[in-house]
């Protein structure tokens, strides 16, 4: 019985030019990704939330349906002549729910 273990390939490593060191570097940190993801992001495509992002949207999301929710009390309470400016704002509010939830990756 042998021990023959699988090498692995050696690690890939990206050196920016020394001009754009500072760029790069400042390129990660506002990703908020750690620098392989970057490059990984970067080279393949990849769309990756950001960290915070997904509760951001949550959160908008969130205030949205509040909005919508109260424009629906108005409108059931509320004056006839203000009807079609209450139904606009459903309309636009359902538009923002429907892509809000297409960037948290959900189903309308």
């Amino acid at each position: 019985m042998t021990d023959e273990k699988k090498k692995r390939a050696a690690p890939l490593s990206y050196r920016p030019p020394k001009r754009r060191e500072a760029e790069f570097a400042a390129r990660v940190q506002a990703s908020g990704l750690s620098v392989n993801a970057f490059i990984n992001e970067c080279v393949f495509g990849r769309n990756r939330r950001r960290p915070g992002e997904q509760q951001a949207l949550a959160r908008l999301l969130g205030r949205a349906a509040r909005i919508g929710d109260a424009l629906e009390e108005i409108s059931l309470t509320g004056d006839a002549g203000h009807a079609v400016v209450i139904e606009a704002a459903l309309a636009e509010l359902s538009e923002i729910r429907a892509a809000l939830l297409a960037l948290m990756g959900r189903k309308p």
